[in-house]
């Protein structure tokens, strides 16, 4: 049976188009994210009603698209949930297929994105104060951000628009037609997909019933543990999904900078932002993965959903991190369970 889908006409896209008109003259600074909320419609609604303007609807092609991107250069890849951002600038270099996901890496940049579930994709040109600022942007059936891509100073920006005109939609009306029942699809059966990499299974089995609960830490203990690896430069590995993407750092942290609400990690080549006020604490797991225990920290949301994942590193011969695990477990105050 086919979804039903709802429906905006041109009238309607037109009066929303002036609503966020009207909105951004108010609030020049607000983000588009933000505005969507504050307007009561999905992101990727608001933004398809500027489509023949400064936004390009694209073809649903999504393997083929991404593989086109590994021709642009360095990018910077953004993955997001509601409380982290997530940000890496690389290479998109390597693809592989993998059920009903794309899996991408090259220097610095690995990806694990489930095209399978991507509804919408625009090319996006900004104007900001130092200049256009041009996009790739994806998005679930509900309207959602799965995952974005931004040109940097070191892109081949010259090859972008044609890679525009090879993916552009013959639909480049300013309304987006979403499915009415769309659903925010889950990612626990992909840790038990013997078609995933290993290191990605291992990763989200932490976050599964295969893990086991030992201990809980507060947001300040967070913070004690994130500035001890960076005194250290210790290799870690931390990621954050949402629905449609899981964006990996592998490697250490080091400058840290705590702005209003947001935690942030802002190093060459990787930001994290972490919302602290969302926070309600990090649970301390530890799991069995090929006769190797390996502990991780689920940081939780106040209705225990996962904001980050963070691990040691790890390695096939040696296993997890043991500097890691001692750090871990010698935080004050964890309570244990």
């Amino acid at each position: 049976m086919a979804k039903s889908m709802t429906k905006h006409p041109v009238p309607i896209a037109d009066t929303l188009k002036q609503a966020w008109q009207d909105l951004r003259a108010d609030h020049p600074h607000m983000r588009i994210r933000d505005a969507a909320a504050t307007l009561g419609v999905s992101e990727a609604e608001l933004l398809a009603t500027d489509c023949g303007n400064r936004v390009t609807r694209l073809q649903e092609d999504w393997p083929a698209l991404l593989s086109a991107v590994g021709t642009l250069g360095p990018v910077m890849a953004l993955t997001r949930n509601a409380f982290a951002v997530h940000e890496k600038t690389g290479p998109y270099e390597d693809l592989l297929s993998c059920e009903h996901s794309t899996l991408i890496s090259g220097h610095n940049i690995d990806l694990c994105l489930r095209t399978g579930v991507w509804h919408s994709g625009f090319a996006v040109m900004e104007e900001t104060h130092i200049g256009p600022r041009r996009s790739l942007q994806f998005f679930d059936t509900t309207g959602d951000a799965m995952h974005k891509i931004y040109l940097t100073e070191y892109s081949h920006a010259d090859r972008y628009q044609g890679m525009i005109d090879i993916f552009r939609a013959d639909d480049q009306s300013p309304h987006l037609e979403l499915p009415t029942d769309g659903a925010k699809p889950a990612l626990d059966a992909l840790a038990s997909s013997q078609d995933l990499p290993e290191r990605w299974r291992r990763l989200l089995l932490a976050d599964t019933t295969e893990a086991t609960l030992i201990g809980r830490i507060a947001a300040s203990a967070l913070r004690e543990l994130m500035g001890q690896l960076s005194g250290l430069l210790l290799p870690i590995q931390i990621l954050v999904s949402n629905g449609g993407a899981m964006q990996l750092h592998d490697g250490p942290i080091e400058k840290l900078k705590i702005t209003g609400p947001w935690f942030n990690v802002l190093d060459q080549g990787f930001n994290l932002h972490l919302n602290e006020m969302a926070m309600a604490g990090a649970d301390i797991v530890r799991l069995t993965y090929q006769q190797r225990d390996l502990t991780g920290l689920l940081v939780r949301d106040q209705n225990q959903q996962t904001i980050l994942t963070i691990a040691g590193q790890f390695d096939e011969a040696d296993g997890e991190s043991t500097l890691w695990r001692d750090l871990l477990l010698a935080l004050p105050d964890i309570a244990r369970v």
